[in-house]
């Protein structure tokens, strides 16, 4: 999981969202056996512990990060797939992924 770009990670996080049901993983995401058991009983899936930190990090990344750079995030799903959309909360324009991501690593490493 070290070195997967975050916008895969919050497709990732998404994905068993909408299989599991929101409130069922975020619920998860607090505790790594909840997580294990959920995804094991419902998906067959044993997750590791990097997996596990992984969509905890997405996570994060959505609820807390984010937000303190002014972007909102959310998905829509279209004909061919699902789309990642980034906004600027004060605005409401679209913001491209590359400078959201951008942002927060330039922030991170200072």
């Amino acid at each position: 999981m070290a070195g997967t770009p975050e916008e895969d990670l919050l497709g990732w996080l998404e994905r068993e969202e909408e299989s599991l049901g929101f409130s069922e993983v975020q619920d998860a995401l607090g505790d790594i056996e909840k997580a294990r058991s959920l995804l094991y009983d419902e998906l067959g899936y044993d997750i590791t512990e990097a997996q596990f930190d992984a969509l905890s990090s997405a996570s994060y990344l959505r609820y807390e990060e984010l937000p303190t750079i002014g972007v909102s995030y959310s998905r829509l799903e279209r004909s061919w797939g699902y789309q990642d959309i980034y906004r600027d909360i004060t605005s409401g324009r679209l913001v491209s992924a590359e400078d959201v991501f951008s942002l927060i690593s330039t922030i991170r490493g200072l």
